[in-house]
């Protein structure tokens, strides 16, 4: 718990939405998955790493805390005692994120020719548009 971050550290958040989704590094047989997680709507954040129990935790640890989490059926999800399983709602939030990323930053575009040549640029690239959301959240 010592990872998440100062400023929400007596913040507690009604609700948050985890989902992930998948992408690439340089040709599709090295894939990446992109971990979300959305926070009443206004605060996002962002794990690269596997399909996995390892990455879910990395970025749960980093993240502020949720009275209620939604989450789809995926089974490493399992192990939260606030989870709220759902197909529709929060995780939308989510959703919405995937989409906007997809439509935003070209390498994570579906079939054209831009593609993350690196995972440290990919990480770039997301840090730079998650840390401009969180900012403008906050004014």
């Amino acid at each position: 718990m010592e990872g998440r971050k100062k400023v929400f550290q007596n913040k507690v958040f009604k609700k948050a939405g985890l989902d992930e989704m998948w992408t690439y590094v340089g040709k599709k047989e090295n894939e990446i998955w992109i971990w979300t997680a959305v926070f009443d709507k206004d605060f996002k954040f962002f794990e690269l790493g596997k399909r996995d129990e390892e990455t879910f935790w990395k970025l749960y640890y980093q993240i502020p805390i949720a009275k209620d989490i939604h989450t789809d059926a995926y089974k490493v999800y399992g192990n939260l005692d606030n989870r709220k399983v759902k197909k529709y709602g929060y995780t939308n939030w989510n959703e919405g994120l995937h989409s906007f990323l997809r439509d935003k930053l070209a390498m994570l575009k579906r079939k054209t020719k831009a593609y993350a040549k690196s995972i440290r640029a990919l990480y770039r690239a997301l840090a730079l548009v998650f840390v401009r959301w969180n900012l403008l959240s906050t004014l």
